[in-house]
């Protein structure tokens, strides 16, 4: 990821930092502060009001709640307040990346659902002498300085946007990352907990969409500390959308040190003990990318941005290989990005008032037939294989989710050939993922100990136990319609009868998506959709569009 900031060629299009940054803020503690960004539409801000944002807007020293706002060409004018809450953080300072520490059960919203708004200057719109009693105000949108969004799963702000003036130049990129940031279309978040703090993990059965879709999901947990019997893991809905869960199983392998236990999405265990790294690594273009991939840290391969847009992009990476060796196990640690929630996003605005009907009858659809069609589309993560020269598609990864990189791993036989090499490709629709790590590993699967956790309880946000709809994969489900609900759900965990312990989730349910949209359908352009290749071209559109790029 350094050298895509490094491009010089890139500052025309400085937008793309802000994304970067972004994607790669998730991880923790490492942060990127951006010092210019093209101008978004003033009309991003009323979107972050939409979703239920609590905005505090700061001039200087000041600083008020700001509600019922209206965003023109010009101006935006709203409501300011004085704060009577969310006091703790009105101070943020503006000319830095701010941390905000989590404290009690995490259960008030609190500065997680902040939007922090700074401006130059404002206009009073009311005959009230002092700014700390209800007014009507009207800002400038070449006012606007910074906007910042809190978010849960770093434990900071997601990125800053510092912009120059607001509101000249068309929708770009950084509109539709902070836009993504505040109403992206995700799915049940998953938290670890404890007495005094909450970790983000990541999330559950990504891309299950309706219920045809519907499918097991492994998701690795943190380890258990020594001695400890009691593991609390918190599921939550914080996006526009229903979750449907059918089941939450928390499975407890007990395996040597130094080896490591997995769960593939077909649900079989695997073991690996020698990770090797690859000794040649290069995206498609065959730009050198292999110091970005050979650990998990906090740089990731996520592309690069240029006026020539590929419709694919990924990695093709070069593996010493045992001469015995007959199957290989490739573990990655990656995300889907949030870009491709964003053109998701876009593709169901196509159609309109029709959006509803739409997702209805996609249930009547055959899974096997929607999963192709994902596949031909680039969505997923392929994995290729070579073989006398030629690239055979092996498998994929399913869709991750943006919030949080997560280790996965598939098993393949491996060509019987000569060389003391192996080369796999990884390949995907052009900014669609987010690529930190990949190793192989040859050794076979080693026996362990397999155990599921007992589910104690499952306690959610109305104090109501609803462990009987979580314990079996059957016709009951957990629903979660709303934002704010959580389950907290409180597992003993069995004595360990190795030295290492390893954690795995197993969920599965679907999710729906509630978007409020109206206007026409729009057949013509939805019709593209059924050629092979399609998404990444109107993903690539939008890129052009927004980054002031053509197709010349």
């Amino acid at each position: 990821m350094l050298s895509f900031f490094r491009r010089k060629e890139l500052s025309q299009i400085i937008s793309w930092i802000v994304l970067g940054a972004f994607l790669n803020l998730i991880q923790g503690c490492y942060f990127f502060k951006v010092s210019r960004s093209p101008e978004p539409s003033a009309q991003a801000v009323t979107k972050l009001q939409d979703a239920k944002k609590y905005i505090i807007l700061h001039q200087g020293k000041d600083a008020w709640h700001f509600t019922d706002i209206v965003a023109g060409e010009d101006s935006i004018k709203g409501t300011i307040t004085i704060l009577v809450s969310h006091q703790k953080y009105k101070t943020t300072d503006p000319e830095k990346v701010n941390r905000y520490y989590e404290s009690g059960n995490n259960r008030d919203p609190g500065v997680i659902n902040e939007v922090h708004i700074y401006v130059k200057q404002l206009s009073q719109l009311t005959d009230t002498l002092d700014f700390k009693l209800v007014t009507s105000v009207s800002i400038p949108v070449t006012a606007v300085e910074k906007i910042e969004i809190y978010d849960p799963a770093a434990g900071a702000t997601i990125a800053s946007w510092v912009f120059g003036t607001l509101g000249t130049i068309a929708l770009v990129t950084a509109v539709a990352v902070i836009i993504v940031a505040a109403t992206k279309e995700s799915c049940p978040f998953i938290y670890i907990t404890d007495e005094t703090s909450s970790r983000f993990v990541g999330e559950i059965y990504s891309g299950a969409i309706y219920p045809s879709l519907e499918r097991p999901d492994y998701l690795p947990l943190p380890g258990p500390e020594p001695g400890q019997k009691d593991y609390t893991v918190r599921m939550t809905n914080e996006v526009h959308e229903i979750q449907n869960t059918n089941l939450i199983e928390l499975n407890v392998f007990d395996h040597p040190r130094g080896t490591n236990v997995y769960i593939d999405k077909n649900g079989s265990y695997q073991t690996t003990g020698n990770h090797q790294s690859p000794v040649r690594a290069a995206n498609l273009k065959g730009k050198n990318v292999l110091d970005i991939i050979r650990s998990k840290d906090t740089l990731s391969y996520f592309g690069e941005i240029g006026k020539d847009l590929p419709l694919k992009d990924g990695i093709i990476m070069t593996f010493k290989k045992p001469r015995n060796a007959s199957t290989a196990k490739l573990v990655i640690n990656s995300r889907s990005t949030f870009w491709l929630d964003y053109v998701f996003t876009r593709f169901h605005e196509l159609f309109g008032k029709e959006y509803d009907c739409w997702v209805d009858d996609q249930q009547k659809v055959p899974p096997e037939k929607m999963k192709n069609w994902m596949l031909e589309q680039n969505i997923p993560l392929s994995l290729y294989i070579e073989n006398k020269g030629k690239w055979q598609f092996v498998d994929y990864y399913n869709i991750v989710g943006p919030m949080a990189a997560k280790e996965d791993i598939l098993s393949f036989p491996v060509p019987d050939t000569k060389t003391d090499s192996v080369r796999i490709k990884l390949e995907y629709g052009n900014m669609f993922w987010d690529i930190d790590y990949a190793a192989i590993d040859y050794t076979i699967n080693i026996p362990v100990r397999h155990r599921v956790a007992e589910l104690e309880s499952a306690i959610d946000e109305q104090d109501k136990d609803v462990r009987n709809l979580l314990t079996s994969a059957d016709l009951l489900y957990y629903v979660q319609p709303e934002i704010g609900n959580a389950v907290d759900m409180k597992f003993t965990l069995p004595e360990p009868v190795d030295s290492m312990q390893t954690l795995i989730l197993h969920s599965q349910g679907h999710y729906r998506i509630l978007l409020n949209l109206t206007g026409e359908q729009h057949k013509k352009e939805l019709l593209a959709f059924l050629k092979k290749g399609h998404f990444p071209e109107f993903s690539n559109e939008i890129l052009r569009k927004q980054s002031g790029f053509n197709s010349n």
